[in-house]
């Protein structure tokens, strides 16, 4: 099932929803990882118990306590929507207008994880995420986030052919800072223009790139060198920021 967003510049990105099923996964695999935290937790306090007596089971408690309620939140801030499941699945939680979400919106849609487990087995969630067209538990609803499949960027040799792969952005700083403002949204349009170019009649192909060369322009205040296309100059952002995300995802 396909989530699309339309910007006011008029331009469509379009998303996969992830499955109830491929959630579920990710969530069970999350719910091992927290219960490992807990056991490792417990054995090293465990030993405490002698020497502090029911202080080291209040340590416990609330060790417990931020392990269930902040895990997920924090991991979903921190790595821009995933946490230990969701990326080994190959989810991703994002807001829905398409960016990444804030703290405050991965607080509320695990705060209201409460609800959604009512009442047991996510059965409240998982009415909703049934119900709902976009496939959101209340969780989302509350927060204004939706769950999507991520699709594996290609390399940057699959975007810019071997005749223009002489890249001159590669080398400058000022580009690289820009191009790391790039949104998902974004970036999805661009690798997908830009792998699909071949298939394109020629009037379509050159006015898609002249749009989306002066949105990114405009957007990313990177002037377009007078010897570049508009398609030059769309193929080699892009291939500067599946390179930061590849060296992101290798760090």
């Amino acid at each position: 099932m396909a989530y699309v967003i339309r910007t006011p510049e008029n331009v469509t990105f379009e998303f996969e929803l992830a499955s109830i099923g491929s959630r579920a996964l990710a969530w069970f695999v999350d719910v091992l990882v927290m219960f490992a935290l807990i056991a490792i937790a417990s054995q090293l306090v465990s030993p405490l118990q002698a020497v502090l007596g029911g202080f080291a089971n209040a340590i416990l408690l609330v060790i417990v306590f931020l392990v269930q309620w902040w895990y997920s939140a924090l991991l979903e801030w921190l790595w821009g929507g995933q946490t230990v499941g969701k990326r080994l699945v190959g989810l991703r939680t994002l807001s829905e207008d398409g960016v990444r979400i804030g703290f405050v919106q991965a607080v509320v849609r695990n705060l209201v994880r409460i609800v959604d487990l009512l009442p047991g087995l996510y059965l409240v969630g998982g009415a909703s995420a049934l119900l709902d067209t976009n496939r959101r538990r209340l969780g989302d609803l509350a927060a204004g986030t939706i769950v999507v499949r991520e699709r594996k960027a290609p390399a940057p040799s699959a975007v810019v052919p071997p005749s223009e792969r002489y890249n001159t952005f590669v080398e400058d700083p000022a580009v690289a800072l820009a191009c790391r403002r790039i949104t998902a949204p974004e970036r999805e349009v661009m690798v997908g223009l830009s792998l699909r170019r071949e298939q394109l009649p020629l009037p379509v192909r050159r006015e898609l790139f002249a749009q989306l060369a002066a949105h990114l322009e405009e957007r990313l205040g990177v002037a377009r060198p007078s010897f570049f296309s508009e398609e030059k100059y769309v193929l080699n952002l892009t291939a500067v920021a599946l390179g930061q995300r590849g060296a992101e995802a290798r760090a």
